[in-house]
C-alpha cells in the first residue's frame, strides 16, 4: 500500500510542477509583452523629447513628427481627464479615460512638470491587447503540452519505479507473510547482487541474530521456570516445616528473613517471566476493579492492618495482561507497605489514569525521584534488590502505559496512564 501511495505522489508532483511552471511561463510571457510594448512607446517619446528640445533651442515652433504624439505648451492645454489625473498623481506616466483611450506622457524638462509636455495617444498602437487572444491560445497550448508531457514523464517514472521497487515489494511480502513467532531466514539469495540484495543480506543476518536471541531468551525462560521455581518451592516447604518446630527468638528472626527473601524471589521470577512472555496481538479488555480486588485478595497477608480505599467504578476496563497488571499493582502495594511504612492506601481512576497514593514516609533522602525507576536504586533501609519499580516501569512499557511517580508531603503518589496507549 505504501509503495502505491509513493507512486501516486510521484505522478502528482510531476503534474503539479509542470502545470505550475507552464502557468508561470504564460504569465511571464504576457507581462513581458506589456513591458516591451511600454518600453517601445517610451523610446519613441524620448526621441521626440530630444527633437522638441532642439526645436525650442533654435526658437522653432515645437512639434512632434509622430502622428500619435502631440506637443502641449503647458498642463492647462491638456485634455481635462489628463489634467484631473495629474492633479491626483503629478508624476503619473500612463492614463486611460472613460472612452477607453490610452495615453503615455513625457516632459521635455523632467524638473518642470507644467510646461513642454508630450502626450502620446497609443490607443490604436496597442498591439498586445489586440493579440491577447493569440497569446492566450499560445499559453493554453503551452499549458496543455506541459500537462501531457508531465503525464508521459510520470507514466515512465512510475514504470521505472515499479521495476526498481519490485525487489523491495518482494522483500516486504516475505516479511509481511512471516508469522511473528517464526522470523524468515535464507531469503537473501533470491535477490540480485545490488543495493537491494545487500539490504536483504544485512536484514537476513539481523533477523537470524534476533531469532537466535529469542531462542536463547525462550530457553532461559524455561530454565528459570523450572530450575529456579522448583528449588524455591522446596525451600519454602522446608521453611514451613521449620516454623512448626521449637525455635529460639534469634532463629525465628532468621526464618522470617529467609521467608521474606523467598517471597521476594518468587515475585521477581514471576515479573521476569511476565516480561519474557510474548505480548498478545489482541489484548482483551479487563475489568479494572475486578483485577484490583483479585490482587488484594492474593496479598491479604501484606495488607493486614492497612486502610485500603478503592474508588473505582465497576464499568472501567483496561487493555493489559492480567498477570502483568497484578505484578505491577503488587509491587506498588508492597513498596508502600514494606518500604513506605504506610497505614493507608487510596486507589482511584480518573480520565484514563489509575492513581495509587499512600501516606507513608516516602523515599529515603538518598533516593531521587528521577532515579526511582532505575534498576538497583533502593533506600538505605530496604532489604530488597532495588528492581521492584524498575520491573513496574518495564511491564508498563510493554503495554504502552505511562507511569509517573511523585513524592508528596506525606507519602508517595504513583499514576498509571492507560489513555496514552
Amino acid at each position: 500500500m505504501k509503495t502505491k501511495q509513493l507512486r501516486n505522489r510521484i505522478v502528482f508532483y510531476f503534474v503539479s510542477i509542470v502545470v505550475l511552471l507552464s502557468l508561470l511561463f504564460s504569465s511571464i510571457t504576457v507581462m513581458f509583452s506589456y513591458v516591451v510594448e511600454d518600453n517601445f512607446f517610451y523610446q519613441i517619446l524620448n526621441e521626440q523629447k530630444q527633437l522638441v528640445k532642439e526645436q525650442i533651442e533654435l526658437a522653432l515652433p515645437p512639434q512632434s513628427n509622430v502622428s500619435f504624439i502631440q506637443y502641449y505648451e503647458d498642463r492647462i492645454a491638456l485634455p481635462l481627464a489628463i489634467q484631473t489625473a495629474l492633479e491626483r498623481e503629478p508624476r503619473r506616466k500612463e492614463f486611460s479615460d472613460d472612452s477607453g483611450k490610452h495615453f503615455h506622457i513625457a516632459y521635455v524638462d523632467e524638473s518642470n512638470l507644467y510646461q513642454h509636455i508630450l502626450l502620446a495617444d497609443v490607443s490604436d498602437q496597442l498591439v498586445v491587447n489586440k493579440l491577447m487572444g493569440t497569446i492566450f491560445g499560445f499559453s493554453s497550448g503551452l499549458l496543455l503540452f506541459g500537462i501531457v508531457l508531465a503525464l508521459l514523464l510520470s507514466y515512465g517514472t512510475v514504470k521505472l519505479a515499479k521495476k526498481l521497487l519490485q525487489p523491495l515489494d518482494g522483500l516486504m511480502d516475505i516479511i509481511d507473510n512471516s508469522p511473528v513467532t517464526q522470523l524468515p531466514t535464507n531469503f537473501a539469495s533470491q535477490f540480485k547482487n545490488n543495493e537491494v540484495g545487500r539490504f536483504a543480506k544485512v536484514l537476513q543476518e539481523a533477523l537470524t541474530r534476533i531469532k537466535s536471541l529469542i531462542n536463547r531468551e525462550q530457553q532461559f525462560t524455561r530454565d528459570v521456570s523450572h530450575e529456579l521455581r522448583t528449588p524455591l518451592t522446596i525451600s519454602q516447604g522446608a521453611l514451613t516445616l521449620l516454623t512448626k518446630t521449637q525455635l529460639t527468638p534469634e532463629q525465628q528472626k532468621f526464618v522470617h528473613r529467609i521467608d521474606d527473601g523467598n517471597k521476594q524471589m518468587q515475585k521477581t521470577i514471576e515479573a521476569l517471566l511476565a516480561l519474557a512472555r510474548e505480548k498478545e496481538t489482541k489484548i482483551k479488555e479487563k475489568n479494572l476493579k475486578a483485577l484490583i480486588e483479585s490482587c488484594v485478595l492474593d496479598n491479604l497477608e501484606v495488607l493486614t492492618g492497612i486502610d485500603l480505599c478503592i474508588k473505582i467504578d465497576s464499568n472501567v476496563y483496561i487493555e493489559m495482561g492480567e498477570d502483568e497488571f497484578k505484578l505491577i499493582l503488587q509491587n506498588l502495594l508492597y513498596n508502600a507497605v514494606e518500604h513506605g511504612k504506610c497505614n493507608q492506601i487510596k486507589l482511584s481512576f480518573h480520565d484514563g489514569s489509575l492513581s495509587v497514593i499512600d501516606n507513608g514516609k516516602g523515599f529515603s533522602s538518598g533516593v531521587a525521584i528521577s532515579e526511582a525507576f532505575e534498576t538497583g536504586v533502593r533506600g538505605s533501609s530496604s532489604n530488597g534488590c532495588g528492581i521492584g519499580l524498575s520491573l513496574v516501569k518495564r511491564l508498563c512499557e510493554k503495554y504502552g502505559v505511562k507511569v509517573k511517580i511523585e513524592q508528596m508531603e506525606n507519602g508517595v503518589a504513583v499514576e498509571l496512564c492507560f489513555h496514552s496507549q
